[in-house]
């Protein structure tokens, strides 16, 4: 049976790198949302824009662009899915909540989130200088991570899905869930 799950958490806190060691013990489809929107946009045959006008432009229209990327994705393999998101966005006017009701379009059997460090996710952000993000302080990083994980909680629960919240490299239970060998249980 071919698994879809989410792996949300803020930039910078390792979500790319988990899921790529994810891949190296499990094959999977790795998707990433600003991705996905830049391929729709593509798709659409307008300008994709980039990393960040996606988190500072219509953030709820590019949702749409997202699902329908996901869709056409997903429909074209056998792989299991992860999904590499947010549960919340840190825009131009502050954080906005992603609607529960993309995520219901996911149809996701679990929704992960990872947490990590403050400071770590800081100083993440200050070393990658290839992407453009938010710099934020160590205190505000606290609060959206948060917040973050609440929002996670309250779509895992909203859409009927497990939920687990994962720490920096512990891909075991992912691993697990995506081959078959186990379920995510709260924690």
């Amino acid at each position: 049976m071919k698994r879809r799950i989410a792996i949300l958490g803020l930039s910078g806190v390792g979500k790319s790198s988990l899921i790529k060691g994810i891949n190296d013990t499990v094959p999977l489809l790795h998707l990433q949302a600003s991705d996905l929107i830049k391929a729709e946009q593509a798709y659409q045959e307008s300008t994709p824009d980039s990393s960040e006008e996606l988190r500072t432009g219509a953030v709820v229209d590019n949702q749409l662009l997202m699902i329908a990327a996901y869709k056409r994705k997903t429909a074209a393999t056998d792989l299991p899915v992860v999904f590499d998101g947010h549960s919340i966005i840190d825009g131009l006017n502050g954080l906005i909540e992603i609607p529960v009701s993309v995520f219901s379009e996911l149809e996701l059997d679990a929704i992960c989130y990872m947490v990590a460090d403050p400071h770590l996710i800081a100083e993440r952000r200050r070393a990658d200088v290839g992407r453009e993000r938010p710099h934020r302080d160590v205190p505000t990083l606290v609060q959206h991570q948060h917040l973050a994980e609440t929002r996670a909680r309250q779509v895992a629960e909203a859409i009927g899905c497990p939920f687990i919240l994962i720490g920096d490299g512990e891909l075991g239970i992912v691993v697990d869930f995506i081959s078959g060998a186990g379920d995510l249980a709260i924690r």
